[in-house]
C-alpha cells in the first residue's frame, strides 16, 4: 500500500495519513493520503510565493518556459505503461478509455500549451499618430503571481496539467490541492516535475480535504484561485476568495443537453449521446445526459437507445472488453442510485438500468448504466448534475420547445445539437446557453483555439485557448511620452506662480 505525501518547494514532506484511497473496481485499498492542515498549506504557499518573488521562473524568457513544459511531458511519457496501469486502478477509467484521456490527453496537452507561447510574446505596442507630442501606448501581459488550483478526482492528471500548464507558461508559480480520492496523477506530475528540472517552489501539491481547501482559498500569499468540480463547493471557493480580493477561474457543473432535431441521423445521435453520457461511467462535467428528442421520433429514438444501450458492458476497469466502469466511491454510487430512485418515483421509467448490478466484484462501486424515459425536466433525474451513467429522455414539440427545455436549468456548460440541415442545427445551437457546443459530435475538444467557458451556475472565465491562457495574467498599460515639451501637457498651463 503507496502512502502519498505532499510535494512542496522540491522536496516531499509527510503528513499524517488520514484518507483511504481504494479501487473503484474492487474497493480494496491501494493507499492513503494526508489530511494537510493550514501549517502545511502556509508552507506550500511560501515556497510558491519565494520561488515567484525571489526564484528565476517568472524572469525567464517565455521560450524557456515552454521547453519546461515540453520536458514535464517527455517525463512524464517515460511513465506511460506504468501510469496507465496505476490510473486503471485510482481512477477506475476503463482499460480501452484510461491510456487515451487519462494520460495520453495530458500529455498532448503540455505540448499544446507550450505551443501556445505565441500568445504571450512580448508587448503589444499601439501605433504612434504623425502628431507631435503624442507618446507610446504598450500593453504587457504579466504573470498573476501564486495560483492556488483544484483539481476532481474524475480525470486527475489531465486537470492538474490545465492548471499547471497555463499557470507555469505565464510566469506563476501554483500551489495544487487535489482530490484527495486520486492522487496517483498529481503524485507522478511531482515526480515529473523534478525530472524535468522545474525549480523548486514553482510546483507545489498539498493532499488534504476541507480544511486545506479553506486554508487555500483564503491564505494572502494566493493571487488567484482555479477550480474544478462542484457548483456547491464552487461558490463557496468563489465566496471565501472575495474576503481577499483574489480572481477566480471556476468551471463548475453541467447538465447538458443533447439535442436531436426532426431530421438527425437516429444511429449518430443515439451512439454520440450514449458515448457522451456513458463514458467514465458518466463522471465528466460536459456529459450530455439530457437527451431532447421530438415526438415525432420518439419510439424510434428510444427503441435504437434500449437497443444500444442495453448490450454495454459494466464491470471492472481493468478488463479490457468493459464499456462502463464503476464510479469513484461508495458514496458516489449511493448518491447516482438515489438519483436514479428519485426519478422514477416522480413518473420516469427505467427503458434500461435503473436496477443493482450483480456478478461483480462485491466491493466494487458499480452502477447500471440507466435511461430512463417519460420523463420531463422537473424530474429531478432530469435537471440535476447526477455524475452517474444515467440518460434522461424528454420530449419537445417543436424546437422552439426544445430550446426552451434546453435552458431549463441553471447549468450552461456543453451542448450537442444533431440535425442533417446544419443550418437549422446551427440555428439551434446558438440558441442554447452553453459555452462550448457540438454539431453532430460530442466529446470534442480543442484546447489551443477554443477556450471552456460556462454560463449561469456553469462557472466563471475561461479555461484552455487564448482567453484561457490569459486569464492567468494580469495586463498593465504602459505609456511613455517621447519629449520633454512641457507646453504640449494639460498641465503645463496651470500653476503660473512656477514659471
Amino acid at each position: 500500500m503507496r502512502v502519498f505525501n505532499s510535494f512542496i518547494d522540491g522536496d516531499w514532506v509527510a503528513g499524517e495519513p488520514v484518507f483511504d484511497v481504494d479501487d473503484p473496481s474492487t474497493g480494496e485499498t491501494i493507499g492513503r493520503v494526508p489530511d494537510s492542515g493550514p501549517d502545511v498549506v502556509d508552507q506550500a504557499v511560501r515556497a510558491a510565493r519565494h520561488a515567484f518573488e525571489i526564484g528565476s521562473w517568472a524572469r525567464m524568457s517565455v521560450a524557456d518556459r515552454a521547453d519546461a513544459l515540453r520536458r514535464l511531458a517527455s517525463a512524464l511519457e517515460s511513465r506511460f505503461d506504468d501510469l496507465v496501469e496505476d490510473m486503471i486502478v485510482d481512477t477506475g477509467a476503463t482499460a480501452r478509455f484510461c491510456p487515451m484521456l487519462q494520460v495520453g490527453a495530458p500529455l498532448a496537452n503540455l505540448r499544446d500549451f507550450a505551443d501556445m507561447a505565441v500568445h504571450l510574446d512580448g508587448p503589444e505596442a499601439f501605433p504612434i499618430e504623425a502628431n507631435p507630442g503624442l507618446g507610446q501606448w504598450e500593453l504587457h501581459r504579466e504573470p498573476v503571481g501564486v495560483v492556488g488550483a483544484f483539481t476532481p478526482y474524475n480525470f486527475p492528471l489531465f486537470m492538474c496539467v490545465w492548471k499547471v500548464a497555463p499557470t507555469l507558461l505565464a510566469g506563476n508559480t501554483i500551489v495544487l490541492k487535489p482530490s484527495p480520492l486520486t492522487p496517483i496523477g498529481p503524485d507522478a506530475l511531482a515526480a515529473a516535475a523534478i525530472e524535468a528540472g522545474i525549480p523548486r517552489g514553482v510546483i507545489n501539491i498539498v493532499h488534504g480535504d476541507r480544511a486545506a481547501g479553506e486554508a487555500l482559498v483564503s491564505h494572502p500569499g494566493v493571487d488567484l484561485i482555479s477550480f474544478t468540480g462542484s457548483t456547491a463547493v464552487g461558490t463557496q471557493v468563489m465566496a471565501k476568495a472575495a474576503a481577499t480580493a483574489k480572481e477566480v477561474i471556476l468551471e463548475l457543473g453541467g447538465k447538458s443537453p443533447s439535442l436531436v432535431m426532426p431530421d438527425a441521423d437516429a444511429e449518430l445521435a443515439v451512439r454520440g449521446t450514449l458515448f457522451s453520457s456513458m463514458m467514465h461511467a458518466g463522471q465528466a462535467c460536459v456529459a450530455t445526459t439530457r437527451m431532447l428528442v421530438p415526438e415525432s421520433r420518439y419510439d424510434e429514438i428510444c427503441a435504437l437507445l434500449e437497443e444500444r444501450a442495453a448490450v454495454l458492458k459494466l464491470g471492472p476497469a481493468a478488463d479490457f472488453t468493459t464499456d462502463v466502469g464503476p464510479v469513484i466511491s461508495d458514496a458516489a454510487r449511493v448518491k447516482v442510485e438515489k438519483f436514479i430512485a428519485a426519478g422514477l418515483e416522480h413518473g420516469a421509467r427505467a427503458l434500461v438500468g435503473g436496477t443493482i448490478p450483480t456478478g461483480l466484484p462485491s466491493g466494487g462501486h458499480y452502477v447500471s448504466p440507466t435511461v430512463l424515459v417519460d420523463l420531463d425536466n422537473d424530474n429531478p433525474a432530469a435537471h440535476q448534475e447526477i455524475f452517474g451513467p444515467v440518460l434522461s429522455v424528454i420530449r419537445y414539440t417543436d424546437v422552439t420547445d426544445a430550446v426552451r427545455i434546453a435552458n431549463a436549468t441553471p447549468y450552461g456548460l456543453a451542448a450537442a445539437v444533431w440535425g442533417t440541415d446544419l443550418i437549422a442545427a446551427r440555428e439551434a445551437a446558438l440558441r442554447i446557453q452553453s459555452g462550448l457546443t457540438w454539431i453532430n459530435d460530442a466529446a470534442q475538444a480543442d484546447i489551443m483555439r477554443t477556450p471552456l467557458s460556462g454560463r449561469g451556475m456553469s462557472g466563471v472565465g475561461a479555461e484552455n485557448g487564448r482567453d484561457g491562457l490569459l486569464a492567468y495574467t494580469k495586463v498593465r498599460s504602459l505609456y511613455t511620452a517621447l519629449d520633454t515639451n512641457l507646453d504640449a501637457r494639460a498641465y503645463g498651463v496651470v500653476g503660473s506662480e512656477w514659471d
